[in-house]
This record gives C-alpha cells, structure tokens and sequence, in this order.
C-alpha cells in the first residue's frame, strides 16, 4: 500500500502523523515499511530519490515530538506520531536528457 504523508526528520528517524487508520495499524504492529520521498529541479534539470527502509512504531514519547515542524495537510487532529527508525538508506540522482521537453515535469 502507498500512503502520502507529510514528515519531518527526527535524528536519522523520518516521523509523520496520522489518524487512526491503516498508517498506524501497520505502525503498531511494526512493519517494515519503505518511505520514498522525490524531488525535481526544473532549473537543472535533475531529479533525486531517496527510499528509507526499516521498522515502523508508534510514538510514546510525544513531548518533545510535538515541538518538531510537522503540520498536517488535511484537515484533522492527527494525534499519532510514526516513527519509521531506518535499517537501510538508498537514493539516486537523475539528471533528464537534454532533448527532453522543458515542459516534461508537467
């Protein structure tokens, strides 16, 4: 399954919130997950990838979370915080061919 969420860096933990809901069921039986977070530069014309594998668990310990720049896109409370503790880290950079299109981001 694939979800959107909106995150922050914790350390070298990626923490997002959420809802009661599939996101947090899969993190409280501490699944391993992938989180893939992509970015483009049209001026360059270059791409990045970036996937962190490893556990995923609630977050108890909230006090100093809820300190940290993490907003919630829509809208709801989004009470639990998801920590996702990295067992591996892998990314690639991608650079678009010249005679592509200056429009091919969309």
């Amino acid at each position: 399954m694939i979800l959107p969420v909106n995150y922050t860096l914790d350390g070298g933990a990626v923490v997002f919130r959420t809802d009661p809901g599939s996101k947090l069921a899969a993190a409280t039986v501490g699944a391993t997950v992938a989180f893939e977070v992509d970015t483009a530069d049209e001026r360059d014309r270059t791409g990045r990838s970036v996937v962190v594998r490893g556990q995923a668990a609630d977050v108890a310990d909230l006090e100093r979370l809820r300190a940290l720049p993490l907003y919630p896109w829509a809208p709801a409370a989004k009470v639990h915080y998801v920590r996702i503790r990295p067992a591996s880290v892998t990314g690639r950079r991608i650079a678009l061919p010249a005679d592509l299109p200056c429009t091919w981001w969309g």
